[in-house]
């Protein structure tokens, strides 16, 4: 899923045909930037190039009419069975069909004859599930998300066209702008990239840094609009984070990690963490935190929304969510509470092995991935992660998140009373925190939410004996599920890193 030019497709594509490969599959919503590439690859290549749709039938390229009865899948692929010549045909929406024995056997007749010429079939589609029956004449031609110069080459090409077409606004942009588009528009279609900037354009008639923030809101939109991942705006830090001091200083220090300096320096970029424990205390604090430290954008996936209830469908999502992440690289993927949605557990055997299959393709991704993206798994429940995901070059490291230790809970009431606009050196913190022995951060925060409402329905400003009388109202998830939560740190003790410098929970 790395991130390749044009003209590495077009060599890969070009050596597919040489290499006599029958079918070649292609799985992407962008028909005309596919079709633009087979156009160059078969005029360097000097043969014919053929497309085909359900409404035309085949068409030579630069032909607006189809050959007669070809419209028919059955009758196309006949056709093109009787052509002699060398060439190459585009089928697009063809996965409709795959299903039809006729169909099926017809494609695997036309494979024994294709592979003793330079003919090849592209199927293109945003989905291909392959029959078993035809998956040993097949291959995949991967086509990424543009490149931030296949973006440069589309703002350079818009900003022309106004231009020439409206030559009194003036727009000329400088490069420092036009680099700072492009690289915001990476993540998307070179069709949605362009509507984008004629938007942009249109809208205040220029394009400039004031353009940018809008582009960048414009493309998280365009993101989630897929269902399958979720920007989220970087406003936590690690000063807004309590206690995980172990943590905090392991990322700190790999903060420099992703520049040219460090990679020259021989670094290879970090590749994520496991953040285990108790729920409320601090794990997805620290993606978000750790996002904004670094300046990366943060994206979250997640998992249950993969699901499908169409065969393939499911894996085919996955995969487009991760393409989807390593265009935007360098980035943080945060992935919470991964044992619900990316972990098999027992439920391979009743979702026919999706289950499975998804993990199995989650997990050659984290040993593989070239682009610089690091995750961030978040999971409250070990008993459901399969060894699997603890092994060495998926996860640089698998930190243990426990109950905060008294010093980590004044600071957990610091941060929630200054986030509340009141100053923490009018609170007794040694004394709120003696008393939440215990206590997560989550139920920290609430303590202090509880105490301003008291406070507000008196009439009075929040106090110490506010706090200090609603932490009995509170009893904590280490007493409601103690068996639970000491079950964890046993675990933990001897498999993980603690988060924090102390023994959490005292």
């Amino acid at each position: 899923m790395g991130k390749r030019g044009s003209v590495d497709l077009e060599k890969e594509l070009a050596l597919l045909i040489n290499s006599r490969f029958p079918v070649i599959t292609v799985e992407t919503w962008e028909e005309e930037r596919v079709e633009a590439l087979v156009r160059r690859v078969t005029d360097r290549l000097e043969v014919p190039f053929f497309t085909w749709t359900a409404l035309k039938g085949i068409c030579r390229d630069g032909n607006a009419d189809g050959v007669h009865e070809t419209e028919r899948p059955l009758g196309a692929l006949e056709y093109i069975e009787r052509l002699g010549v060398d060439s190459v045909y585009l089928f697009k929406d063809f996965h409709h069909y795959l299903q039809d024995p006729a169909v099926l056997r017809k494609l695997r007749d036309i494979c024994g004859v294709f592979r003793r010429k330079r003919k090849s079939i592209v199927l293109l589609s945003p989905r291909i599930e392959v029959p078993v029956d035809l998956a040993k004449d097949v291959v995949d031609l991967e086509i990424p998300l543009p490149t931030e110069n296949d973006m440069s080459a589309i703002v350079d090409r818009v900003v022309r066209h106004f231009q020439a077409a409206e030559p009194g606004l003036g727009l000329d942009p400088d490069a420092e702008t036009r680099g700072a588009i492009a690289r915001a528009l990476v993540g998307l279609t070179l069709v949605e990239a362009e509507r984008l900037l004629v938007k942009a354009i249109t809208r205040d008639q220029k394009l400039d840094q004031s353009d940018l923030a809008w582009v960048l809101d414009a493309k998280r939109q365009v993101v989630e609009r897929s269902g399958l991942l979720e920007y989220y705006p970087r406003e936590e830090r690690f000063e807004t984070v309590g206690g995980l001091s172990r943590l905090k200083a392991w990322l700190s220090r790999r903060k420099r990690a992703f520049t040219p300096e460090a990679k020259a320096f021989g670094i290879d970029p970090p590749r994520g963490v496991l953040l285990l424990g108790v729920p409320g205390c601090g794990k997805s604090l620290s993606a978000k935190a750790v996002a904004a430290e670094w300046s990366h954008p943060l994206i979250k996936l997640d998992p249950s929304r993969l699901y499908s209830k169409y065969v393939g469908e499911t894996e085919g999502r996955l995969r487009d969510a991760l393409r989807l992440t390593e265009s935007i690289a360098p980035a943080v993927l945060w992935i919470d509470e991964i044992e619900k949605g990316l972990s098999y557990g027992n439920m391979s055997d009743v979702d026919g092995g999706v289950s499975a299959r998804v993990f199995g393709t989650f997990l050659s991704w984290l040993q593989e991935r070239p682009a610089p993206v690091f995750v961030v798994a978040t999971s409250n429940d070990v008993a459901n992660l399969p060894p699997e995901l603890f092994r060495k070059g998926r996860f640089d490291e698998v930190f243990f998140v426990d109950l905060p230790a008294r010093p980590a809970r004044a600071e957990i009431f610091s941060i929630h009373l200054r986030k509340r606009k009141r100053d923490p050196a009018r609170y007794d913190l040694n004394a709120l925190a003696g008393k939440t022995e215990g206590f997560s951060g989550g139920e920290i925060e609430q303590v202090v939410v509880s105490g301003l409402y008291a406070a507000f329905e008196k009439g009075l400003e929040l106090s110490t004996d506010d706090l200090l009388r609603e932490i009995p109202a509170t009893v904590p998830l280490s007493i409601t599920m103690r068996e639970g939560v000491e079950a964890l740190r046993r675990w933990a003790r001897t498999r993980t890193v603690p988060a924090d410098g102390e023994e959490g929970g005292r």
